[in-house]
This record gives structure tokens, sequence and C-alpha cells, in this order.
């Protein structure tokens, strides 16, 4: 996929000299926003959700436009590599970039991106079968270490988000999961229900629906808070363990864009942020928290992710050697 990704690079970077920058008051033309995923799935219902919020706040036209490939990568390479800095294409980032800097797939890094803002943060879980022998998270633990590799932990594809959450989870407790793979959340909680695999560590909008149907028993979420669709589920950190991690999705473009640009697009999703329909909309369609960062709350968030996901994506593909 390297060579693949190399590849699709080298036509961006010749794409891209060929577009020059706009001046004057920005934005001054419709803004692309790259969705590095299918239409459909999380981060397109993000961007599709918060276009009519945007264009009020940028006073422009968003034109959402969806790049699949590599888990992301080729969407993520041509918002670096087939624009200017100049703020008019934009992506969305979120903890799949780290982990595929960290596993080799792509021929940059997270710092190559000015990343402006976090617009949302999910939760991870542990989420096990509703009949499971396993009431509560200790007792999860427990039965994990007493029996190393017998746990059946499912999430979507390798060098995922899921997957990575799901490897630092076992690092940091000390534990030993058999991992399985499959293509997409929708059929991880399939096969969660199914009893094919144990566990999955998926996000609470994806666990929902087998939850209420009573197949699904979410043993803990791994946010700072309580989530939102279970908020009689205790997080991690309530129970005494010092494990915080989210997903989140922002807002990036090519390295470079002017303070002007920047602040800008801080305003515009500042006011997003506090709509009430837009937290209406990401807790309903999407189990998620409107909780913006900027600056340097921004920073210190993508470092403690970056130097999780990145590190733990290392030892994943060591263990592939």
């Amino acid at each position: 996929m390297k060579r693949l990704i190399a590849t699709l690079v080298a036509g961006f970077i010749v794409t891209g000299l060929a577009l020059s920058a706009s001046a004057g008051s920005y934005p001054e033309k419709p803004i692309t926003f790259i969705v590095p995923y299918s239409a459909g799935g999380s981060s397109d219902t993000l961007v599709r959700g918060m276009q009519p919020f945007l264009e009020k706040a940028m006073g422009q036209t968003i034109v959402p436009k969806n790049v699949t490939g590599g888990g992301g990568a080729v969407g993520m390479s041509q918002a670096l590599f087939a624009s200017k800095a100049d703020g008019y294409t934009v992506t969305l980032p979120s903890n799949a970039v780290f982990g595929l800097e960290g596993l080799g797939n792509v021929p940059w890094k997270h710092g190559d991106f000015d990343t402006v803002a976090r617009i949302i943060t999910e939760d991870y879980s542990i989420t096990v079968r509703a009949d499971s022998e396993w009431k509560t998270l200790d007792e999860f633990i427990a039965y994990a270490k007493a029996n190393p590799g017998k746990i059946k932990m499912g999430f979507s594809g390798f060098g995922s988000s899921t997957h990575i959450v799901a490897a630092a989870f076992a690092d940091k407790f000390g534990l030993e999961f058999a991992f399985i793979p499959y293509k997409g959340g929708s059929k991880t909680v399939a096969a969660t229900m199914g009893g094919h695999i144990d566990a999955n560590t998926h996000h609470p909008a994806e666990t929902k629906a087998g939850v209420d149907a009573g197949k699904l028993r979410v043993l803990a979420t791994m946010g700072p808070k309580r989530s939102n669709l279970f908020p009689d589920v205790p997080t991690m950190q309530e129970l005494g363990h010092d494990w915080v991690v989210s997903q989140w999705r922002g807002v990036a473009m090519l390295k470079g864009v002017s303070p002007e640009v920047v602040s800008k697009w801080e305003e515009a999703l500042t006011q997003v942020a506090a709509d009430p329909e837009f937290n209406k909309f990401i807790v309903e369609r999407m189990g998620g928290t409107v909780s913006p960062a900027f600056g340097a709350d921004l920073d210190a968030f993508i470092k403690e992710m970056s130097d999780l996901f990145i590190s733990t994506a290392h030892r994943l593909k060591a263990k592939q050697k």
C-alpha cells in the first residue's frame, strides 16, 4: 500500500504546483472539505452534518469531497499534496492519522499538517455479549490475566484506531488477547453478538443497537466522562484505572496557512460548537460530545494521543516481522 500512496502523492505534487494561492479576505471562494473515507461513515456524517452550520459561520460554501482508500491515507495525502497552504482545502484528522504514521503506511507525518481544531470526541469501550460471564471491567481484566490469549478481541481492520486502542489497552494492563480483525465496525459488533469474538473496543454509537436489543453489555468506556448514550456505564477512570483515550475528529490543512486563516476557522468552529442544534445532532446521530479545542490545549491533546497511537503502532508493526 505504501508504494501506491507514494505514486499518488507524486501525482498530487504535480497537481498542487499548478494551483495558485488566493489573496485577499478569506474565504473568497468555496472551501473543499476532503473526507478521507466513504459516504455514510462517521467522518462523512460529521462533515455533512456540520456543513450548514459551518457555511453560516464562514459565510462561504463548503464542498464535501469523499476521497477513499488506504484507511484514510489517500484522502489525507490529497489534502497535503494537492493543495496550497491557503485554507481552501481542508480535511478531517482523527486518531487514524497517527496509526497510519506509526505503521509506516504513508510518506508523511501528522506534523506536516496544521491541525487547527478538535471538534468532537467519541468514546472507545470494552463491550461484550450480554450473557457473558463478565459483569464488570475488573472481572474481564482478571480473567484475561489468568487466561492469556484466550479472549478474542475484535476490531475494524488491522491498524485501525480500534485495533490500536485494543493493543494499547492490553499493553497498559499486561494482557494478551487473540486479535481478530473485521471489515468495519458493524461486522465487528455483529461478530460480538454472534459469539464469534468475546469483546470489542468500538464506540457507543456502534454498539447501542445491540445494547438496546439486550445482546451486548458495555463494561466501561474510555473517555474522560460518561457517554451520552450510556450514562449508567462507568468510565475506566471512575473505576480507578489511569486510562483515558478518546477518538476525535477535527480540521486540518497543509502546514503553513496564515494566522488569519487559522483565526477564521477557530472563530467559525467556536460558533458551530456553541449551536444547540449542532450539539443535538452530534449526540443523537453520532453518540459523541462536542468538545472543541484550539491552540495549546489542542497541541497537548494531539501529543498525548499521537504518542500513544504511534508507539503502539510501532509495536504492532514489529510483531509482524
